[in-house]
């Protein structure tokens, strides 16, 4: 039986260009929504789900994010790493930072994501992929197509999906076992060798899926809320969509 998943490694080292004016002077996750940090959001749901332990990577502005959780009353056991180069690398690189920390299976989750808390049950166990039904009006970045057994067939990182098939939208939540990270983490180090530190970790994902080293189950969010926060008109999005939820309860 697979051990049940209770520790989230969340990446928030970015500088958040994209949602500027609002990341002048606070890293992205600590961009409020409904008057709480969206860093706050996330540890909520975490908590609803009975996680134990969260594995930070910080960046950009991480002083405020290291006071927030220092502060904010948690269950948490809460770890920071610093990424001290975050101006000049990726995501590639702040979750290779994190390899020392990981010592059992984990949940992936960028810090920008906000959503509804008991989607996330689904990934206290390993080899999960969030993948929602691709919307080119709302969506960007990386999208996918599964196989028959609605297992990660291919992401497309920036490259157009292909015609003819159901295309999907990375979420950016994954859960891996050990035996599945210890792959991973040695195919971005691949990378990291060579100086590419400044990629995606969905390619080195990609590589393990297209080798058939590596199976990841999609979890279905096409009938879930969830949003990514990237730009000012995301987050009005957000809040207006919020606002009216507790309007209605």
């Amino acid at each position: 039986m697979n051990d049940v998943i209770d520790t989230a490694v969340v990446l928030a080292a970015g500088m958040g260009n994209r949602l500027k004016p609002f990341t002048n002077y606070a890293p992205k996750c600590m961009v409020e929504v409904l008057g709480k940090p969206l860093m706050a959001h996330l540890i909520d749901s975490l908590e609803q789900n009975n996680f134990k332990k969260l594995v930070l990577v910080t960046g950009y502005k991480s002083d405020q994010i290291e006071q927030f959780i220092e502060s904010y009353e948690t269950t948490l056991d809460c770890e920071v790493i610093y990424n001290d180069v975050y101006n000049s690398t990726n995501n590639i690189y702040s979750l290779w930072l994190a390899k020392p920390r990981i010592t059992s299976s984990f949940i992936l989750i960028e810090s920008d994501i906000i959503l509804d808390p008991a989607i996330l049950s689904e990934f206290k166990f390993a080899d999960k992929i969030a993948l929602d039904i691709f919307n080119p009006e709302i969506h960007d970045g990386t999208t996918a197509t599964v196989d028959v057994n609605n297992s990660l067939e291919k992401l497309y990182i920036k490259q157009a999906p292909p015609n003819g098939k159901t295309i999907y939208k990375t979420v950016n939540i994954y859960s891996f076992s050990g035996r599945t990270w210890n792959l991973l983490v040695n195919e971005i180090e691949k990378y990291i060798e060579k100086d590419k530190v400044n990629g995606f970790y969905e390619v080195a994902i990609q590589n393990l899926v297209e080798q058939k080293r590596v199976s990841l189950e999609m979890v279905d969010f096409s009938g879930v809320w969830w949003d990514e926060i990237d730009t000012p008109k995301d987050l009005e999005r957000v809040n207006h969509i919020l606002s009216n939820k507790i309007a209605v309860e």
